[in-house]
């Protein structure tokens, strides 16, 4: 199944340098800090990402979403992506042999990317970050 994905937020570009800077999971909730642009001191210009209702997380080397980053339905210039086919949901539906309905979630990065199961759509907030956010 080829992959699809809407992206969510805001355009911005996504560089090599960009990486996630913190993951918090409390149980339901999981708060992903992605730090984006370094800035004096150890604080960074990046996003906070909150997901409500959290029922599976990975957090991978983007080189380990390689085939994701090639498939003609990935949307480039964003780092919140809905995944509405062919993702990580679409591997364990196979895996498991029978089908789920899931929302899947994918924050991209030019290192780390973390991908997830979240029934609501995340919260996006940008700012000035540090490595404790």
């Amino acid at each position: 199944m080829p992959l699809e994905v809407t992206a969510i937020g805001p355009a911005l570009s996504v560089s090599n340098e960009s990486d996630i800077a913190s993951v918090r999971y409390d149980g339901s909730g999981l708060s992903v800090v992605v730090a984006r642009t370094p800035l004096d001191g150890n604080r960074f210009l990046g996003l906070r990402i909150t997901f409500q209702r959290v029922h599976g997380f990975r957090l991978l080397d983007e080189s380990d979403l390689a085939a994701y980053w090639a498939a003609p339905g990935f949307v480039r210039g964003h780092h919140v992506l809905a995944v509405t086919s062919g993702g990580w949901s679409a591997e364990e539906d196979l895996r498991q042999g029978h089908k789920l309905r899931r929302c899947e979630w994918l924050v991209a990065t030019g290192n780390g990317c973390l991908s997830l199961f979240a029934s609501e759509d995340p919260k996006i907030e940008e700012g000035e970050y540090d490595p404790e956010a």
